[in-house]
């Protein structure tokens, strides 16, 4: 194998594939990078056997030369020297001139500038035992424009348990019925519900599928602006967008029945609406002076029922500090209410929107406490408040 190429161009694309290297010596030849190139272009591949991607770079002059084609391995220290080489490089891979070490591959890495006379000797592998990139065949399940799949994962994954003796609620629950598309996370504390309407036909099946949420805090930089292709395939969901196809395995398990755990209208005590960047710059404060060793805080509400209607928020946990605000709120429906709510829980809750108002609404003092954006439907967060002593 033989290319020669623009660094920056080959940099966007180890940038892409390299979250999906595998860091542990359980499966060697998986802790470095698939480059297989053919005249169409290169395809960059990492495999940690739970998650993978793939960047297509095509052929195309002054950007991509392909003048051998081939497959090789290469240790992800080729990231660390593509940066130092200039405006473009050139690599070359040969076989090992030891007969015996048919799965050994050398890599000669020289740099194409005339500013850089480098050239680095690496040491790679043979791509025979590199495991196969799922591949959808045929139209993608469905397809949508990027800003919507990342609001969808915005306004959830942060919701999601770390408990990884409960691997199921470590996941994103992924679901797509009667055209609508729904995300759902949970680690029985807190959950976050956001849909978004599509045009689709399809449907995911009964509860969905659920896909572990960790891996998925850093699509945004796979995705970009391009439209994303969803499709499912043998077990595992896939989405690509653009030349960039990202893959990773469907969580075994049945996700628990929410639904039941959402407050009907009905049995609501208190609702009012509040101007949510007021509320955000207000938890904030309150934040400042949690107490040592609780990561979450504890925020005290008290709402205020009269003319002019206002919630208080109090913190004093810290030994040394305490803090206390008054808020006005809109539209207040109800009587007094003190609640305790867990502080970075809410913060999260309020950071998820971007709606100039928010609707809060408490069903009692022990009850979930049920936040809304003002102006959209199907996106809410539910926070289960502490027992006061």
């Amino acid at each position: 194998m033989k290319i020669t190429m623009k660094t920056k161009t080959l940099l966007d694309g180890l940038t892409k594939v390299k979250e999906t290297l595998e860091k542990s010596e359980r499966v060697p030849i998986c802790m470095n990078i698939k480059f297989h190139a053919t005249k169409k272009g290169l395809n960059l591949v990492t495999d940690n056997t739970v998650n993978s991607t793939e960047h297509f770079i095509p052929s195309k002059e002054n950007e991509l030369s392909v003048d051998e084609v081939g497959s090789v391995m290469i240790p992800p220290l080729i990231i660390e020297i593509v940066k130092k080489m200039g405006s473009a490089v050139c690599i070359n891979v040969s076989d090992h001139p030891d007969e015996k070490l048919t799965d050994q591959k050398l890599i000669n890495v020289t740099s194409v500038d005339e500013k850089v006379n480098a050239n680095f000797k690496l040491q790679g592998l043979s791509a025979v035992e590199f495991p196969q990139f799922v591949i959808p065949k045929g139209k993608a399940l469905l397809q949508l424009d990027s800003s919507h799949f990342l609001d969808l994962l915005n306004k959830t994954l942060f919701a999601a348990s770390t408990d990884e003796n409960t691997p199921i609620l470590t996941g994103v629950n992924i679901n797509l019925t009667e055209q609508d598309l729904v995300f759902t996370t949970t680690n029985r504390h807190r959950l976050a519900i956001a849909s978004y309407q599509t045009d689709s036909i399809q449907e995911f099946g009964n509860g969905g599928i659920t896909i572990a949420a960790k891996p998925l805090e850093k699509i945004s930089r796979l995705i970009g602006s391009n439209k994303v292709d969803i499709s499912l395939v043998k077990g595992r969901l896939v989405l690509k967008s653009g030349n960039t196809t990202f893959s990773t395995t469907i969580l075994e398990g049945s996700y628990p029945d929410v639904s039941r755990i959402r407050p009907d209208g009905d049995s609501m005590k208190v609702s009012f609406l509040v101007h949510r960047t007021e509320l955000l710059a207000s938890l904030e404060r309150q934040y400042i002076v949690k107490a040592e060793g609780n990561d979450g805080g504890i925020t005290l509400i008290k709402t205020n029922p009269n003319n002019a209607a206002s919630i208080e928020l109090k913190t004093h946990e810290s030994s040394f500090a305490s803090v206390a605000e008054e808020i006005f709120v809109q539209d207040y429906v109800g009587d007094e209410i003190d609640i305790s709510i867990n502080t970075r829980y809410f913060l999260d809750a309020i950071k998820a929107y971007h709606s100039k108002m928010v609707r809060i609404s408490f069903t009692g003092e022990l009850s979930p406490v049920l936040i809304e954006p003002q102006e959209s439907k199907g996106n809410i967060q539910i926070i289960l408040p502490y027992r006061r002593k």
